[in-house]
């Protein structure tokens, strides 16, 4: 098989390959071969993609993003997956989210791998699953361990990502006692529905935990999912409620678990999901410093977006790519030429100055 040559042939060939969420194998089977041909050592685990470049003794940096996409979904005014480059605009599902990354890393680690002006190891994770469990970064973790720093490929138009919310998912039940509807005059019951709607109106329109944190601002809680009963005829006995955390590093599900006890007093409320916590690196950490040098940027910022970051618990790690956020999940997706092109020398001129950053760290 021929494979492009050039960044722009190659982002046009990925996003013509649907992807969605759980349906990864056919582009990954593509890079894998891609990889092959440029005789890069690659590994699959599953239909996520680790490729390594060693460059001798020293730090390992990871590159991370990941494969799959959203559902293409209605509204659009062009074919998702016909991949045409249109002047300076390729448009398609995953263009922008997060295939431009994942093209700007494969060109960069390639560079490195001829250049070899660096000492250490620079790996690529090509992850599926990104969009819904986040499967393939666990795996991807257990199998290669953590790195020593961490770069993401998601569209933040190159800032430099440092903090992450996280995100908790939350439950609220409220039990009450049926009958039949035809008999509500006469016979004892309790009305979960009801009892849920009157108390829910007290996290209307979303709740704020206490405290700011600088670059993520305040922790939210927002109602989501209000599901009671199943026939018209019966009065229902139970009422569910699911609540959306975007957490901060101030704050934990639990914290959030108790702002909701303390607004709806008859229900049981529990923590259904904690897992992606927040994520934040200090300021003044090499990884960050070298990431805003070669960026051209002040200072680093954060994103209420979730990541693959969130799996990166006690490594350093930024969030940084080609594209914007705002592009991602919408009709008529799309990416620059001019974004692509940044964002393949960005990653290449970073991971060389990361890796000599972390070995003269760690020198005594």
């Amino acid at each position: 098989m021929s494979f492009p040559r050039e960044p722009a042939q190659l982002l046009s060939a990925l996003v013509g390959i649907e992807s969605p969420s759980g349906a990864e194998q056919r582009i990954a089977d593509y890079v894998v071969e891609l990889l092959q041909s440029w005789s890069i050592d690659v590994e699959r685990v599953g239909h996520s993609i680790v490729a390594s470049v060693v460059l001798g003794s020293g730090p390992r940096l990871l590159f991370n993003s990941h494969l799959d996409t959203v559902p293409i979904g209605a509204n659009w005014t062009r074919d998702p997956l016909a991949a045409v480059w249109e002047g300076q605009r390729l448009f398609g599902r995953g263009a922008n989210d997060a295939k431009v990354s994942v093209v700007a890393m494969l060109f960069a680690l390639r560079a490195v791998a001829e250049a070899r002006i660096a000492r250490g190891t620079l790996q690529l994770a090509l992850t599926e699953c990104e969009e819904t469990s986040n499967l393939g970064m666990t795996r991807v973790l257990e199998r290669i361990g953590a790195p020593d720093a961490a770069v993401t490929g998601e569209p933040t138009g190159l800032e430099v990502v440092r903090a992450q919310s996280g995100l908790a998912v939350l439950t609220a039940e409220w039990r009450g006692r049926s009958c039949h509807a035809a008999h509500v005059a006469r016979v004892p019951h309790e009305n979960a529905l009801l009892a849920g709607a009157s108390e829910l109106v007290h996290t209307a329109p979303w709740m704020t935990l206490e405290g700011s944190h600088p670059l993520l601002g305040e922790s939210t809680v927002a109602t989501t999912v209000f599901k009671s009963g199943e026939r018209h005829n019966v009065v229902p006995d139970r009422a569910e409620a699911l609540f959306d955390a975007r957490l901060s590093p101030l704050h934990t599900a639990e914290n959030a678990a108790e702002l909701l006890r303390s607004r709806m007093p008859r229900a049981a409320v529990a923590v259904k999901s904690a897992r992606l916590k927040p994520f934040e690196t200090a300021e003044d950490h090499t990884l960050v410093r070298t990431a805003l040098r070669v960026a051209g940027r002040a200072r680093a910022i954060g994103s209420s977006t979730l990541s693959d970051m969130a799996l990166l618990q006690g490594v350093p790690a930024v969030k940084c790519g080609p594209g914007e956020t705002a592009r991602s999940h919408t009709p008529d997706e799309f990416v620059l030429r001019s974004e692509l092109d940044a964002g393949v020398d960005f990653y290449t001129r970073l991971a060389p100055a990361v890796l000599e950053a972390l070995a003269l760290a760690s020198t005594p």
